[in-house]
């Protein structure tokens, strides 16, 4: 599914011109290595709820998931600040046009915008998970992230054809995501409900 959405939005993107995929698949290849340091958190957090869980330590799962969602949103912003501030730089590597260098910079600000959302999505996906409640957030993930952007493509974007208008689609995904996880959370409430 996310294949299909990250599809649709490369369809979007190629639409505007050799000049915005060059940026935007500049800012991808720097991007990811800041979802790589916000996703091991929400590794980490399975991992650690899972193992509270099979020992019966619910109390240690609550902790946990404060643990990783504090420790996520510091070395995440560490990891997006070092990132923005060298972005151009880094972004001069793959392309030196500054067409594609502001272009690119404006994917980063964009993207990084919305990785407080996805930090806390995937830490309380992570959550659910440790405690083997796992086709719920797959499935609200599948809706929030890949429906939302799939939409957002389809119906939004032909209404103002910008780059800018495409980047949109990431706050507006993973806010929705992290709504719904939340409410999800909310609802099965794992930590007080198991026995």
């Amino acid at each position: 599914m996310f294949a299909v959405a990250n599809i649709v939005i490369q369809s979007a993107i190629n639409s505007l011109g050799t000049m915005v995929i060059a940026a935007s698949s500049a800012a991808f290849n720097i991007e990811i290595f800041a979802y790589d340091v916000l996703n091991s958190f929400s590794q980490a957090c399975t991992t650690f709820m899972g193992q509270n869980y099979g020992a019966g330590q619910l109390k240690r799962c609550k902790k946990v998931l404060i643990l990783c969602i504090i420790e996520d949103a510091i070395v995440t912003a560490g990891a997006i600040f070092l990132i923005l501030l060298s972005g151009k730089i880094l972004l001069s590597i793959f392309n030196n046009d500054p067409k594609v260098i502001n272009t690119g910079y404006t994917r980063l600000i964009m993207v990084f915008s919305a990785y407080t959302f996805s930090m806390l999505y995937e830490n309380l996906s992570g959550y659910l998970r440790g405690f083997g409640i796992s086709l719920v957030p797959a499935v609200l993930t599948i809706i929030g992230v890949c429906g939302v952007r799939i939409f957002w493509i389809f119906v939004v974007f032909p209404l103002h054809k910008t780059f800018r208008v495409i980047m949109t689609a990431y706050p507006v995904s993973l806010s929705v995501t992290a709504v719904l996880i939340f409410v999800a959370v909310m609802i099965y409430r794992p930590s007080y409900n198991q026995h």
